[in-house]
This record gives C-alpha cells, structure tokens and sequence, in this order.
C-alpha cells in the first residue's frame, strides 16, 4: 500500500476524527430526540451525512488551534 505523504497528516487526522466523531453524535443524539423508529437507520445515516459535513471543515479549523492549546498546556 503507497504511503501518504506526511503533509497530509494534520487533514487526515481531521477526516477520521470528524468522520467518526459525527457517527456516533449523530446515533446517540437522533437516539434521545426521537427514539428507535421503524426508519431509524435511513434517518441516522442522512443525520450523518448533514452531520459530517459541517463536522469535516469545522476539524480542519479546530484540531490546529486544540493542538496549539494542549501544547501550550504541557510545556509550561
């Protein structure tokens, strides 16, 4: 398998972070507000999809500035 190159590190990181974060806020919030229903699964995945959406952008601005922060947190 090719190797990605390690300027892609920080967009990667952010993908599976946003990708996998979004699957599980996106269950367990349609899971309170509504329940299991008959359509439950149709209704996550397209949750989901809306969900990761914004989620993949917003990684990309946010896990720079939460590394900055916790680096600032450890070396003082």
């Amino acid at each position: 398998m090719k190797r990605l190159n390690s300027k892609h590190k920080s967009l990667l990181v952010a993908l599976f972070a946003s990708v996998g974060m979004s699957f599980v806020m996106s269950f367990t919030m349609l899971l309170i507000n509504i329940g299991i229903v008959d359509n439950f699964i149709f209704l996550w995945l397209k949750a989901w999809l809306v969900s990761v959406t914004v989620a993949f952008p917003s990684a990309i601005l946010i896990v720079p500035v939460a590394q900055k922060m916790a680096n600032e947190l450890i070396n003082t």
